[in-house]
This record gives structure tokens, C-alpha cells and sequence, in this order.
């Protein structure tokens, strides 16, 4: 999946088949937001007046490149990560322990697809702090739509992550398991917003006024 053509990606997308889905589009959109950062960071490294900030526009590059490597990954597995669940729906249940095996095997795969968009969630969180460091270090121009743009890309990322963690967690009978999973998702969901929407309104706030709002 990851060495295919956008075209044929979408192809696949689009298909009744159902697979990529919802949450491999996620990770595609992260690994979008994650380009965009490693091609703001890698632009200004090299640049006379943030000399100050080489090394870590340098390691900044090198992240965001990280993560985009790991939406990648993330995107192929999201993708087949409710096999388990939907095999697990074809077992047998005509007797008492068929049906308590055949349930386990449902909770389980359940909580195993649950780890692709909680990964995803974890990783937009590194990202959009990424993105936080690149806001301060007061770059000017049209380049500061990109960051406005990757940064609503994540936002978007962890937004949908949440939703596929949710999707998949209503169907969980064990209450604690449930809980778990989905405290741990609104975390990360309520701790990225908040940082994604600053972000955001200050690089809205450059591009109407062609100057950075004073930072707290």
C-alpha cells in the first residue's frame, strides 16, 4: 500500500471492498501533516537568520520524517487490523463454551483494532508539538500557510483517530477495558486540540496581519 500511486491508493479507498478504510485514510491524512512539517523545518535549517535554531530545525526534520514513516506503517495496519474481529464473528456458537470462546475472540480483536488509531493519536501529539516548536521560532512568508495547513491536517488526524477508536470500542462488553480505551483516546484527543487550535489561530493571525501575535 505505502509504494502506490495516490491514484491507485484512492482507487482502493473508494472500493465497496471496505479495505483501506476510514482509519487507513487517517493515517494517510498524518502522514501528510508530517511531510508538511519536515518541508517547513527542512527549508529554514539552512537559512542565515535562524541560525540560532539549526540544530533544532535539523532534529525537527528528522521527527517529522520519523513519523510520517510511522503513519505509513500505521495506514497498512489500520487496514487489516479488524480481520481478527471479523473472523472472530464467524466462529461458532452453538454451544455454551463456544460462545464464551467466540466472545473472547471478539473482545480481543476489538482491543487490538483500537491500537492503530490510539498509535495514531500518540503520534499527532509528537506532531503537533513539533509544529508548536516551528510556530516560536517566528518564521515569516507564505510558508507559514503550511504550517497552518499541517497543523489543521493534524488536528484532523487525531480527531478522526478518536472516532476509529470509538467505533470500535462500542462494540466491547467488558466495561473496564472499554473505559480504559476510551479515557486514554479523549487524553489524547482534548491535549492535542487545544495545542492544535493555538497553533492555528496564531498563524491565521500572521497570515491576516503579516505579523505573529506576542506569545504568552
Amino acid at each position: 500500500m505505502i509504494e502506490q500511486s495516490i491514484s491507485a491508493y484512492l482507487n482502493q479507498l473508494q472500493s465497496k471492498e471496505g479495505m483501506p478504510g476510514g482509519g487507513s485514510a487517517t493515517a494517510i491524512i498524518g502522514a501528510m501533516s508530517s511531510a508538511l512539517g519536515h518541508m517547513v523545518s527542512d527549508i529554514q535549517k539552512d537559512k542565515k537568520n535562524f541560525k540560532e535554531y539549526k540544530n533544532d530545525l535539523e532534529r525537527i526534520t528528522k521527527e517529522t520524517k520519523e513519523i510520517r514513516t510511522r503513519f505509513e506503517a500505521l495506514s497498512e495496519e489500520d487496514a487489516v487490523a479488524f480481520e481478527p474481529v471479523s473472523k472472530a464473528y464467524k466462529l461458532p456458537k452453538e454451544t455454551d463454551e463456544q460462545i464464551r470462546n467466540r466472545q473472547e475472540a471478539i473482545e480481543s480483536g476489538l482491543k487490538g483494532a483500537t491500537q492503530p488509531p490510539l498509535e495514531m493519536m500518540k503520534e499527532t501529539l509528537k506532531l503537533i508539538d513539533l509544529y508548536k516548536e516551528l510556530r516560536r521560532i517566528d518564521i515569516k512568508g507564505s510558508i507559514v500557510n503550511d504550517i497552518a495547513v499541517g497543523v489543521l491536517f493534524a488536528k484532523t488526524t487525531l480527531q478522526s483517530a478518536y472516532l476509529n477508536v470509538l467505533v470500535n470500542t462500542d462494540f466491547i462488553k467488558n466495561e473496564q477495558i472499554k473505559i480504559e480505551l476510551e479515557g486514554l483516546g479523549n487524553a489524547y484527543l482534548v491535549q492535542g486540540e487545544t495545542k492544535a487550535d493555538q497553533i492555528y489561530a496564531d498563524t491565521k493571525y500572521y497570515l491576516v496581519h503579516k505579523k505573529w501575535p506576542a506569545l504568552d
